[in-house]
């Protein structure tokens, strides 16, 4: 009896010791995996970079490139000047460049503001608040206030009230930030991949915009704003109609989804070859906008942002 009451203590600690051993064996298990799902995460995000990447370059190669030939038939090409093929692929002018490069630089800033407001919003406990709100209250706060935010920023004339243009623009990027603040309750990693494959799928479609011939693309203005109003009207119509139309709302969330990802995804190449066509017709840069002209893009990729996150975390749940 005596050794058995000496060995029971150490008993005791060998079986705390072998329980910290399995659950730090756990944690480190745990922990691999998470690393091991973050690495495969970080992979196929570079994937798609460079699959979007390199469909973009094929498209702008496949539209921008001459139409052949074939040898032996019988055509009646019309016949184009040498002046009228330097006039159509001339390069841009200072004006251009400096537009362009002052009109990214605000859509960057755009985002970062909507992003560094959003964080703050959601450490602040803004994000529960927008949760449990009403959902016609949230509509009324989010929606009118970034719209009004944004028909006074864009109404505002750049020289003659340039600080009170940025204040405008500087509420409209805390209105948009406090209306997303509630993504943050998502995955870091899942809005790390939608945010990657967004800068992919904007960026490449901006690259065959400015590379595309002059004025190319302009005709898809009229097709896009009616595509673009069957989504609004989806995307109302999911808000308006009770749970009990379940496929009808299914419907709805699909053209609100994917037919918004195709229909933005347009607008950001139409929206591009608009900023350089009023560019071209400017004499200098006072007569342009930045602001204004970045708003278009920047719309155009916090819509398509939303939807990829949204299509990659219903997936995820599946």
């Amino acid at each position: 009896m005596l050794p058995l009451l000496v060995r029971l203590p150490t008993m005791r600690l060998g079986s705390s010791l072998s329980l910290q051993v399995m659950r730090r064996s756990q944690s480190i298990a745990v922990n691999s995996r998470a690393a091991n799902r973050q690495q495969q995460a970080l992979i196929r995000g570079g994937i798609a970079i460079v699959a979007i990447g390199g469909a973009g370059y094929l498209l702008n190669k496949v539209l921008n490139s001459p139409v052949g030939t074939v040898p032996g038939a019988v055509t009646q090409s019309k016949q184009v000047s040498f002046a009228d093929a330097v006039e159509a692929n001339r390069p841009f002018s200072p004006v251009v460049k400096e537009h362009l490069r002052s009109t990214y630089a605000h859509f960057a800033g755009g985002l970062a503001l909507t992003g560094t407001f959003a964080y703050i919003f959601h450490r602040n406990g803004w994000s529960t608040r927008l949760m449990m709100m009403n959902k016609w209250a949230y509509i009324g706060v989010t929606l009118v206030g970034t719209i009004g935010s944004m028909i006074a920023t864009q109404a505002i004339d750049d020289q003659q009230n340039p600080g009170l243009k940025y204040a405008t623009w500087t509420l409209f990027n805390g209105l948009m930030g406090l209306s997303l603040a509630p993504i943050c309750f998502m995955q870091p990693a899942l809005i790390a991949r939608a945010a990657l494959m967004t800068t992919g799928i904007v960026g490449s479609i901006s690259a065959v915009g400015m590379t595309a011939r002059r004025e190319q693309y302009l005709w898809i203005g009229a097709p896009l704003m009616a595509g673009l109003g069957a989504v609004v009207c989806a995307s109302m119509g999911s808000l308006i109609l009770p749970v009990t139309f379940v496929r009808t709302l299914s419907v709805f969330e699909n053209v609100s989804l994917y037919g918004g990802l195709v229909v933005f995804s347009g607008l950001v190449l139409w929206d591009t070859k608009k900023i350089i066509a009023y560019a071209e017709q400017a004499h200098s840069t006072k007569q342009l906008s930045p602001i204004n002209d970045a708003l278009g893009i920047y719309l155009d990729f916090i819509n398509i942002f939303i939807r990829i996150l949204t299509i990659m975390e219903k997936n995820r749940k599946k």
